[in-house]
């Protein structure tokens, strides 16, 4: 009997694929050597409408037919085509072997790589609860191979790249099974542009949990970048095959003796002690097996014997053999650190920071697809790579070996790359401002790339929320449009492009506006910018939207502004200023120069009793109360009617303790990064008013005790830093001292002067 080789046809096209519109593309294949193979392309509508037998656009409307070599590859080259609900048919043949995939589709492929948001499956997230259409939902389609890139019988990524998938394939939304383990920012991604460009969407999801950008780039783009192999070669992360089987051997090893551990500490629990398991543990752990371990009990002296060791003291002669004499208490912050790279092991790699293992599982299978754009978004200790934009590079680089098209004679059919910014709970102890200095990084990098490039922030998603990676796919959805679609619509989140001065004001020019600015929903006042003067100290500043496209910033008291930011805090739960097409503004700062940035003084405006922040470091977010009674009782709410300034004032009903009654804002919040140090300020001001007009007195922790009038006024007090040097807030306690039994009192415009 002879045998004749199977037809073996690219991982991308299968059953219910979406191929890119407008673009030609290319299968690449292999069959029987040196034989004949035909491609037939047949197209027929999913309306249901008939159509006639003399309309060229339906039937089979393509037949290819070529010569596999000697080795038997073959290759078609395919027309493009115009994105369609119409349902393709492909059809292969080779001797008597046929290929047929059905229901295909032309649209746009789109690409999800990276980390983080991208990869949150549907099964862990909540979709918001506005209605899903039915006829968008039949739009959509996805390619999702395993999350770790390890299929059937796979245990760990190989060096040699794979070159197809085992058990991938093409995702429509009544696979709801499987549709589960979909990304569910890609879902809301694809689903959002279906809705406005009704045709249908396919997305590749990629991203991988625990991966950095390292794994995604090939071999052979780092052999060619130079200066790319020399910054990896110099973090020590160059790893041949030999170093990577080494590695791998190693990860081998590690799992084993974790089963090995599970089963001894389940054995010893149920007192069903396996000899085997526990000698080959005890190998492992360089420890003695457990038979010698019964041997060398039979020798041992019991405590209640006269001459027992157990009743010697033993006293080292060298006290620097103690325990705690050999522990390291530095906490090194190191890129070595992190990457896994051991002094006394500097061949092992933590998994995450493996070049292109990524590449070899998932990349190098989808070679040669067309795809309209791309999303990374990173993960949290890539901040720590000082030359990131080499690594960015080198992403661009494998991207573009991969996908097709690698030229194009026409702009609007180049692919786009679409950025995740950072997170603010990737915000590291140590180096606070890390996470908004790499968010600068891709945004240089993208500007002088000539592809279509956007960036997307999730700054202003700071509380968990299932919902929050639907809210990317549908921020990453707009950005796309815009590049792609609608020019209306903004092309990335709305950063700021120029400052004007006016006097001793600011006027910010922002880009991305489409149909203008807003304040986020539920907001009065425009909150989260910071000016300086010449002394380079940069202090909350207020602000105020003109006619929807530019922003007025300014501080009374600094006349000769200099420079002005927004957002730019670690955590910035005030900036919420957006776009109407619901885009957040970029956190930014006008200039790089040495500078003391502004302190979160959360509490100064009186406006709001809640902020957003982390009460512990690793903690999640949560919601947080700005103000507590320390000292009586007290309910402290917040006045619309009466204020001084802003949108608000603190209205305090309260019991006195011995004739005081004590409130505070809370600054033991991580989040908060205390202790807060406010600089080239001496004193306090608050205003304040009393509104049952009995005499009174306000304490200040740190400053001293001013008079509060009985009048029915708004008074202004202001109360002299006691101590030398700057500011210096751990806590900061207001003191109410008043001989009634009960009282109220209104705070606001908490002021360092």
């Amino acid at each position: 009997m002879i045998t004749v080789n199977p037809i073996t046809l690219p991982s991308w096209i299968g059953n219910k694929a979406v191929f890119q519109q407008n673009i030609p593309f290319v299968i690449e294949g292999t069959a029987a050597p040196s034989a004949t193979i035909t491609l037939e392309i047949s197209k027929d509508p999913t309306d249901g409408r008939k159509v006639s037998k003399l309309d060229t656009e339906y039937g089979v409307i393509l037949s290819l037919e070529t010569t596999t070599s000697d080795k038997g590859r073959f290759r078609f080259n395919i027309p493009a085509y115009r994105a369609s609900t119409d349902a393709y048919t492909f059809v292969f043949k080779c001797f008597q072997n046929t290929v047929t995939f059905n229901d295909i589709r032309c649209g746009d492929v789109w690409v999800f790589l990276g980390n983080d948001f991208l990869c949150e499956p549907m099964r862990n997230a909540r979709a918001p609860k506005a209605p899903l259409k039915r006829h968008v939902m039949s739009h959509l389609r996805f390619f999702s191979p395993s999350r770790s890139g390890l299929e059937d019988g796979e245990e760990d990524i190989a060096y040699e790249p794979k070159l197809h998938f085992k058990d991938a394939g093409w995702i429509k939304v009544t696979d709801t099974g499987r549709l589960a383990d979909v990304a569910s920012s890609a879902f809301s991604f694809a689903y959002t542009i279906a809705d406005q460009v009704n045709y249908p969407i396919g997305v590749i999801d990629l991203a991988t949990p625990g991966s950095s950008i390292l794994n995604w780039i090939s071999d052979e783009v780092l052999d060619s970048q130079t200066a790319l192999r020399d910054y990896v070669d110099e973090l020590g992360l160059i790893t041949d095959e030999e170093r990577y089987n080494g590695l791998v051997a190693r990860d081998r090893a590690i799992r084993r003796e974790q089963k090995l551990a599970e089963d001894v500490a389940s054995g010893r629990k149920n007192r069903d002690i396996d000899l085997q398991i526990e000698n080959e543990y005890g190998e492992l752990k360089g420890e003695s097996s457990a038979t010698e371990n019964i041997k060398a009990a039979a020798d041992l002296d019991f405590p209640s014997s006269e001459d027992s060791s157990f009743r010697k003291r033993v006293i080292p002669e060298d006290p620097s053999l103690s325990s705690a004499a050999g522990l390291d208490f530095g906490m090194m912050s190191s890129l070595q650190d992190k990457t896994g790279k051991k002094i006394d092991d500097s061949k092992y790699i933590k998994k995450k920071f493996r070049l292109s293992t990524l590449y070899r599982c998932k990349l190098a299978s989808l070679t040669g697809l067309t795809v309209r754009g791309m999303c990374f978004s990173p993960e949290a200790e890539e901040q720590l790579f000082g030359r990131y934009d080499l690594l960015l590079m080198g992403l661009l680089g494998t991207l573009s070996q991969t996908f097709e098209p690698k030229e194009v004679y026409d702009d609007s059919l180049m692919p786009s790359l679409l950025f995740v910014t950072m997170h603010p709970k990737c915000v590291e102890k140590d180096f606070p401002y890390k996470v908004l200095e790499f968010n600068e990084d891709p945004r240089e990098f993208t500007g002088k790339l000539n592809m279509p490039c956007g960036l997307v922030s999730l700054h202003d998603l700071l509380l968990p929320d299932k919902t929050k990676t639907f809210t990317l796919g549908v921020r990453l959805a707009v950005i796309a449009l815009g590049l792609h679609v609608t020019p209306k619509m903004p092309k990335s989140c709305p950063e700021c492009i120029g400052v004007e001065k006016a006097g001793n004001k600011l006027i910010l020019e922002f880009d991305n506006l489409a149909d203008g600015l807003r304040l986020a929903e539920g907001k009065t006042e425009l909150k989260g910018f910071a000016v300086c003067g010449p002394d380079r100290i940069f202090y909350p500043a207020k602000a105020r939207i003109l006619h929807g496209v530019r922003v007025m910033v300014w501080r009374d008291d600094i006349d000769e502004p200099v420079s002005v930011t927004y957002g730019f805090s670690p955590f910035p739960h005030d900036a919420t200023f957006k776009n109407l097409n619901d885009l957040p503004v970029m956190p930014m700062r006008f200039d790089r120069a040495p500078a003391y940035y502004a302190p979160d003084l959360f509490f100064e405006s009186c406006d709001d009793l809640e902020l957003t922040g982390m009460r512990e470091w690793g903690g999640e977010f949560e919601t947080l109360k700005v103000f507590r009674t320390f000292k009586g009782n007290g309910v402290i709410t917040s006045d619309t009617m009466n204020k001084s300034e802003g949108s608000a004032s603190l209205h305090i009903r309260y019991e006195t303790e011995n004739s005081l009654y004590g409130f505070e804002p809370n600054l033991d919040y991580a989040s908060l990064m205390g202790p807060i140090v406010i600089k080239n300020r001496s004193k306090i001001g608050i205003d304040v008013f009393n509104p049952n007009t009995v005499k009174k007195e306000l304490r200040v922790e740190g400053f001293g005790t001013a008079e509060i009038k009985q009048s029915l006024n708004w008074q202004h007090l202001e109360i002299d830093w006691a101590g030398e040097g700057d500011i210096t807030l751990g806590s900061l306690k207001f003191t109410v001292a008043d001989s009634s039994r009960n009282g109220e009192i209104y705070i606001d415009n908490i002021r360092f002067l």
